[in-house]
């Protein structure tokens, strides 16, 4: 966030000095020396941000702090307004240990460090966890599968199972600071996702895995596909079979192992279909084609640039694959051999070249 402030200095023609900071968002933590002190008010220099201005019910709320400086202190402060009607910064006076705290509680977060924290205690939201002295909280949708209570919403029964873990150590990350707020959310998930996006990163949409039921609830079926870590994935409601649908507590109990299509892979949400159970065509061919492969199509359209082919995998499906040379010689609707010249199953882009 770009912010345009006007500096109380002028220049040589008497102009106001504007100065635009990157970065400088409410609740930012500051800096400064305070340059005057007047009853119910202090000036700050937070250069090169400009002045702040302490007053009103904010000085009322700081007054401890407020009384016990001077000018020429260097004091610590927070932005609560970019504009106070007069230029400057509209501050509160912090006490300088807790801005150190709340400073380095920053820093974890930036640098996306992974902390080591002990549950303090539990609530039917999640844990209550402590930063350098500052409380903070894991709610339950950000724990993962490890600890995720799989308790059909059960609010007794969620706060039974997260009690459990009281006493013991998490590690997590630092997912939402406000400093102005006092408010310090933590995630137990994210302190996994290098390792969530490199175990996910070996599966592709489209294949058909087994998976193992671990609960279930009004929208779906969840479901495990990975141990260690342990990872989960769901089949919602409308990608289950209607015959099975109808009581997916019954039809789906836990433990019980299934094959399943993965639809969507989105971060750590890995989602799956029990509809069509037929493998994508574009990963069966990986085992079929390579670079150099010959395989029969038919060409399906043609323009002046390229050619579309149709080839048919059996049962499995149907691809398409572009030719861009020879194009004179052939026919649509016509068969032909073909040779693979180019292959990205990432991007599901095959280029052939004609058998002459």
């Amino acid at each position: 966030m770009t912010q345009e402030i006007t500096i109380k200095n002028q220049n040589k023609k008497g102009q106001d000095l504007k100065l635009k900071v990157k970065n400088l968002n409410l609740g930012a933590i500051l800096e400064g020396t305070v340059i005057s002190k007047k009853k119910g008010e202090i000036f700050v220099d937070l250069s090169p941000f400009g002045t702040g201005r302490l007053y009103g019910i904010f000085y009322l709320q700081s007054k401890e702090v407020a009384q016990k400086v001077k000018v020429g202190d260097r004091v610590g402060v927070q932005i609560i307004n970019f504009d106070d009607g007069y230029g400057n910064l509209e501050i509160i006076l912090k006490d300088a240990v807790q801005i150190d705290r709340w400073q380095k509680i920053l820093e974890y977060q930036q640098n996306k460090t992974i902390l080591e924290l002990e549950i303090k205690d539990a609530n039917r939201g999640g844990w209550i966890v402590e930063v350098e002295g500052i409380q903070g909280f894991i709610p339950v949708s950000q724990l993962s599968p490890e600890y995720y209570p799989r308790v059909n919403n059960n609010k007794e029964a969620i706060l039974e199972h997260l009690k459990k873990f009281v006493g013991q150590k998490i590690k997590c990350r630092v997912w939402i600071v406000e400093p102005t707020k006092n408010k310090l959310v933590l995630s137990e998930k994210l302190a996994k996702e290098e390792t969530y996006q490199k175990i996910l990163s070996q599966f592709r949409i489209g294949e058909i895995i087994e998976v193992t039921v671990v609960g279930t609830s009004n929208f779906g079926v969840f479901v495990r596909f990975w141990e260690e870590p342990p990872i989960d994935g769901l089949i919602h409601i409308s990608e289950i079979p209607e015959e099975l649908a109808s009581d997916l507590a019954l039809n789906f109990p836990k433990g019980k192992k299934l094959k399943a299509k993965i639809i969507q892979i989105k971060q750590d949400r890995v989602n799956f279909s029990l509809k069509d159970l037929k493998p994508d065509p574009w990963i069966v061919i990986e085992e079929r084609l390579t670079v150099g492969s010959k395989i029969k199509g038919v060409l399906e359209e043609k323009n002046n640039i390229f050619g579309i082919v149709r080839i048919n995998l059996d049962n499995l499906g149907e691809i398409r694959g572009f030719v861009f040379e020879n194009l004179e010689k052939l026919d649509q609707n016509q068969e032909y051999e073909f040779v693979v010249e180019s292959l990205n199953l990432k991007e599901r882009n095959l280029i052939l070249k004609l058998i002459e």
